[in-house]
């Protein structure tokens, strides 16, 4: 995999190959996508416009800058056609992280990150994404063992698209992550119908790690976006 994906030259394109082989490789995953947490300034402008626009819809537009982290959508692949193409994912596509209460407000998300063992204090301080501690500890995973059952500790749902979850039978959501050296952080989701143990998520942050040594050039040189 890290073969075919170190000739790709974007950080889109290797992530998009990256989640179509990771769905060819594993029958029971019905959708996986990759996410990196950009600056909003670096996004392409349709992913910056759809990011003011979620802003505007939370009413809080004052809090989108520059700096603002993004989760952009950067690679997809499933069961569902439309699940194949980043484009058509317009609710999943640019994420803004605008505020630390904001984001407590999306059980998944703030469950992902807690799970990464990344704080959400940084995203209400103006230092830049370069000098934040968005990772704490390597080879931690986002997992929710029971698509259907598990809650957060206040009590919600953390997977709230039911309607997803029943029709297509997901069992358990598992995350990984990694950073690069300028603060951008990758990570993978995957959504599948079998049920799986811990022990059995415990063996897939190798791969990110992979996925992120093979991109680590693209990520430097700015190499992100596919130009249209």
């Amino acid at each position: 995999m890290s073969a075919e994906i170190s000739r790709e030259v974007t950080l889109c394109a290797a992530a998009q190959l990256y989640s179509r082989l990771f769905v060819e490789q594993f029958p029971s995953v019905v959708l996986a996508r990759v996410f990196a947490v950009l600056p909003c300034a670096r996004l392409p402008e349709a992913e910056r416009e759809l990011s003011t626009r979620v802003a505007g819809q939370l009413g809080a537009s004052q809090l989108l800058r520059p700096d603002t982290p993004i989760l952009s959508l950067l690679g997809t692949a499933g069961a569902a056609p439309n699940w194949n193409d980043r484009q058509q994912s317009t609710g999943h596509l640019a994420i803004p992280l605008l505020s630390k209460e904001i984001v407590q407000g999306i059980p998944m998300i703030a469950q992902l990150l807690a799970d990464l063992d990344v704080g959400l204090g940084w995203l209400d301080t103006a230092t830049p994404i370069a000098s934040r501690p968005m990772l704490g500890s390597s080879g931690k995973c986002f997992y929710v063992a029971n698509a259907k059952e598990a809650r957060d500790s206040g009590g919600r749902l953390i997977i709230s698209a039911q309607d997803f979850v029943a029709k297509y039978k997901i069992e358990t959501v598992f995350g990984m992550a990694g950073s690069y050296l300028d603060g951008t952080m990758l990570v993978a989701i995957s959504f599948t119908t079998e049920a799986l143990d811990k022990l059995a998520i415990d063996r897939f942050p190798s791969i990110i790690g992979n996925l992120k040594m093979a991109t680590t050039g693209l990520v430097m040189s700015g190499r992100l976006y596919d130009v249209a």
